[in-house]
């Protein structure tokens, strides 16, 4: 396995005829992808909206464990989840995080 964690981003494109329900997606999607993906090594995911002018809706960062984790990790009820939150078709970018920190306060 790879040492590196793999970091997932997914945006939802901000279309003419799209929609996007944040309180469907943070108290119901977002719980589904722990549930499932969380004991096959998603470490955490952050959810924020973009700058309007980005022609996106919503960005999603998760971490996981490796790659590998992310790979064999089952996708069908998350993917099959989307329609009822969105119309917009998401896009993911996947890498290897490479440093983070955390500032206290």
């Amino acid at each position: 396995m790879s040492s590196k964690q793999a970091i997932v981003n997914v945006i939802y494109p901000k279309e003419a005829a799209s929609n996007f329900d944040m309180e469907y997606y943070i108290k119901t999607h977002m719980p589904l992808v722990e549930k499932i993906w969380g004991p096959l090594g998603l470490k955490s995911w952050t959810v924020g909206t973009l700058d309007p002018e980005s022609g996106f809706h919503v960005q999603a960062f998760l971490v996981w464990d490796s790659f590998e984790a992310f790979e064999k990790a089952p996708t069908d009820e998350i993917f099959g989840d989307v329609k009822n939150f969105t119309n917009a078709t998401p896009v993911k970018w996947v890498g290897h995080l490479h440093g983070h920190s955390t500032l206290s306060s």
